[in-house]
């Protein structure tokens, strides 16, 4: 029930700020977007699969990092923003040491293709990124790394890290000035807040069933029964 509670929290929080976002409404969204993170931790403390509680605090530790970057991303400062992005960068570490332990399988092509979509974007966005160039190209590679190996941890988990890319993308493209869809700011926050769910599941036992879960996240159980 905790669980199930939290869960709807998120998700109503999530869509409100989706709106207020999408509307330029700020004010707000120091309650909406900054209680996101927040939430969400407490939904994986209590949905934690048995054999995941042990890690939860690399997971934990990629959710404060979220946080941290929510709150820098509010304010529309140049300084702000590098904390916000620094923030997030820290989280992509913690999510990057937690899929080691879940366990990591990839095609060899995936990689690859990961790559050149980032080379792309970079392509399309330096030359409007000035100061930011050095940056945002450093970050972008950290996340890329990150949606590359939640990809081989699951589906779920791989879209996850996939609709975080591509939230950040979009941002990186409000920063170069360059519009490629009408609206596109109003993609942001949308999948961002389904990629952190997403991952975020990873350790989840809840809401679903465990034989439909991704691979088990206790390397030392799978050990055990090798």
């Amino acid at each position: 029930m905790r669980a199930r509670v939290l869960l709807v929290a998120y998700l109503t929080l999530g869509v409100a700020d989706s709106v207020l976002a999408a509307a330029d409404v700020d004010g707000p969204r120091w309650v909406t977007k900054t209680l996101l993170m927040p939430v969400l931790i407490a939904f994986v403390c209590v949905a934690a699969r048995p054999g995941a509680k042990h890690d939860l605090w690399l997971p934990i530790g990629a959710l404060v990092g979220g946080f941290v970057g929510d709150v820098g991303l509010l304010v529309d400062r140049e300084a702000t923003f590098l904390v916000g992005m620094a923030g997030f960068a820290v989280g992509h570490v913690c999510y990057l040491l937690a899929f080691r332990r879940v366990g990591i399988t990839l095609p060899p092509w995936l990689p690859a293709v990961y790559l050149l979509a980032w080379g792309a974007m970079m392509a399309g966005v330096r030359g409007g990124l000035d100061d930011l160039l050095v940056p945002v190209l450093g970050y972008s590679l950290l996340l890329t790394a990150m949606a590359v190996c939640a990809a081989g941890v699951g589906r779920r988990t791989g879209l996850g890290g996939a609709l975080f890319l591509g939230s950040d993308a979009v941002i990186a493209l409000g920063l170069a000035d360059v519009d490629l869809l009408p609206g596109q700011a109003a993609l942001v926050m949308p999948t961002y807040v389904a990629g952190q769910l997403l991952l975020a599941l990873t350790w989840a036992a809840w809401p679903f069933p465990r034989r439909y879960a991704d691979k088990a996240v206790d390397p030392r159980s799978t050990a055990s029964s090798g």
